[in-house]
């Protein structure tokens, strides 16, 4: 590890875009995966939806839990020391009332150890990300793809491909600037629309799915190394796959187990003679 590595702050990344110097970043929702992201040295370590979904099953966002979405936070910060750690705002966490938005908000900052929020949305619900920054704490915004939000968006799919749907994008990200975003992860939208928005806005973009042509990229660890409960998802591109590595782990010990082969020896503890003759004894 680099010793002269610092924290990553919002100046740093503002500054890689205006340097057109790529920004890292990676999905991460516990404690061995953030280590392992943190020590690679990622500028954005992002605890999104994608965690709970990944690790607890849950097939839908709108399911997620605020507390759930705490907890995967609390195990990210307590390991990562570099990377600026993105707590994701879940479902109806911020969309009640301003209130609401601030102490949840609060809470991943103050409990989960975030060093900044990201919150889905549009034009709507910018009010209340507007009052987050007004309280102190860094937001990023989340456009294109909101998986909270795919009953109103009609799926999952790819979004903007229509130059109508396009402009509302575009819209939610001038939106969003306005309430004091300070950067965006545009999710799976046309590599021309993500261009676009990397160029028209003043803060970094971000793109998951949206090809190469902006400030920086993210995708999502159980994604790039096939760790999921899921099937991966085919147009993210996996790098490499462990599942038949545990799998294959999982199966030759439970062989070995069957078997009586394990644990070893070496895997053991044992009393000393005398002591052992003293417990028995005690049972005489």
């Amino acid at each position: 590890m680099d010793e002269n590595r610092k924290k990553v702050t919002l100046k740093y990344l503002q500054q890689k875009k205006l340097n057109k110097e790529r920004i890292t970043s990676i999905g991460v929702y516990d404690s061995p995966m953030a280590a392992i992201a943190d020590r690679v040295g990622f500028d954005l370590l992002v605890i999104g939806n994608a965690g709970p979904m990944s690790l607890f099953g849950h097939k839908d966002p709108t399911t997620v839990k605020f507390e759930e979405q705490l907890y995967m936070t609390q195990a990210v910060s307590r390991v990562a020391k570099y990377g600026l750690i993105v707590g994701h705002m879940p479902y109806l966490s911020y969309h009640l009332s301003k209130e609401d938005a601030i102490r949840n908000a609060g809470r991943l900052v103050s409990e989960g150890g975030a060093d900044v929020v990201k919150c889905e949305g549009n034009k709507y619900t910018t009010e209340y990300i507007a009052e987050i920054v007004r309280a102190g704490i860094p937001v990023m915004g989340h456009i294109g793809m909101q998986a909270s939000r795919r009953t109103e968006e009609s799926g999952f799919g790819v979004k903007g491909r229509l130059a109508e749907d396009a402009r509302k994008i575009v819209e939610t990200a001038d939106a969003f600037v306005e309430a004091g975003a300070f950067a965006f992860i545009l999710e799976q939208v046309p590599c021309e629309l993500a261009q676009f928005l990397t160029d028209r806005m003043p803060v970094p973009v971000v793109s998951l799915g949206g090809g190469r042509d902006n400030d920086g990229v993210y995708h999502i660890s159980g994604d790039i190394v096939g760790y999921s409960a899921f099937p991966m998802p085919k147009n993210r591109g996996g790098f490499v796959d462990v599942r038949p590595l545990i799998e294959q782990g999982f199966q030759e010990y439970k062989s070995q187990v069957l078997a009586g082969k394990y644990p070893l020896e070496e895997n053991s503890y044992h009393m000393s003679a005398e002591e052992h003759e003293k417990f028995l004894g005690m049972f005489k």
